[in-house]
């Protein structure tokens, strides 16, 4: 299928960028039940909390207890400062001990350029480091318009994925488009206790969240929070489609799939090579730069995802 009419088929999702208040997530929500009836799912929104409000759509199947869950979070975050996508970029999403230490070391720095900054002359009038660095992160109020990779990308995907699995008669998956994720996963982990609570999940559910997989990173990165025993035939899967794959383990939520965790579930995002060595680092998430998206590789990595979910179902039957 030809880039065109790809992005043809997408342009009303790619269309709402931002979808960080309650009126832009619902007008966004819209935009994707087109879609899903279009391909001939029935679904259902569920709204968890009171406070803090999370909205999820899921789609239906016709067993209580699918095979295979896949998620996407639709909700967008806010920008952050510019110094901290180089910290990403030197140490990688996943170091975060390096990320500790680093941060220790800036503490004490600060504090010493603080105290000393006291003592020149006219220290009213002088902003030292640590001020400035502080006055930088109130852009972390602001809501970022500009989330073409982070996490539109990730609902195009299980959107292909959706399309993909009626066009195969594979009925035993469910999708999850979940919400507030950037604040802390509250969707995926409310809507991991109300599956449990309704008996609705069963321990040998394979569950895969989609992240950021169509901006400039080069390489797919599987994640895991927990031993997985469908991890490596999904490693081997991708990296028939893609050639350079990764996978590693992690005890920090990379997205949503952390909800999930006690039942193995993986994360796959398309990452760079942090400076420091394991390092992997999302590029330009959280800024004015996500503005690239890769339909074509969506639809090469849906294409592994319907196979791995062939290899598992299908064709164990046949």
């Amino acid at each position: 299928m030809k880039y065109s009419k790809i992005k043809n088929k997408m342009e009303k999702i790619l269309e709402i960028q931002r979808r960080f208040f309650r009126k832009e997530k619902n007008k966004f929500l819209d935009t994707v039940e087109e879609k899903l009836t279009e391909y001939g799912y029935e679904f259902e929104r569920k709204s968890f909390g009171k406070i803090i409000k999370s909205v999820n759509l899921e789609t239906k199947t016709k067993s209580e207890q699918p095979e295979f869950i896949f998620m996407a979070h639709y909700d967008t975050g806010q920008m952050i400062p510019f110094w901290m996508g180089w910290i990403m970029k030197l140490f990688g999403h996943n170091n975060i001990l390096l990320w500790i230490i680093f941060f220790h070391f800036f503490y004490d720095y600060s504090k010493t350029i603080f105290i000393f900054s006291t003592l020149l002359p006219f220290h009213p009038y002088h902003i030292s480091l640590f001020t400035l660095i502080a006055l930088s992160l109130l852009i972390i109020l602001i809501p970022n318009k500009k989330n073409v990779d982070d996490n539109t990308s990730g609902v195009i995907s299980l959107l292909s994925l959706a399309k993909k699995c009626k066009e195969n008669g594979i009925e035993n998956v469910k999708f999850i488009f979940v919400d507030m994720e950037e604040i802390g996963l509250f969707g995926s982990r409310a809507h991991k206790r109300y599956l449990e609570k309704e008996h609705l999940i069963s321990p040998n559910c394979k569950i895969i969240s989609i992240d950021c997989v169509g901006g400039v990173g080069k390489i797919p990165l599987i994640v895991r929070n927990s031993k997985s025993d469908y991890a490596e035939i999904f490693h081997q899967e991708i990296q028939k489609e893609f050639e350079n794959c990764k996978s590693i383990h992690s005890f920090i939520p990379f997205s949503d799939n952390f909800s999930f965790r006690k039942y193995g579930a993986l994360n796959i995002s398309f990452v760079d090579k942090a400076i420091f060595p394991f390092g992997y680092s999302l590029s330009n998430v959280h800024s004015s730069k996500d503005v690239y998206i890769d339909l074509a590789r969506i639809e090469k990595l849906t294409d592994a995802i319907a196979n791995f979910i062939k290899i598992d179902t299908v064709e164990k039957y046949d």
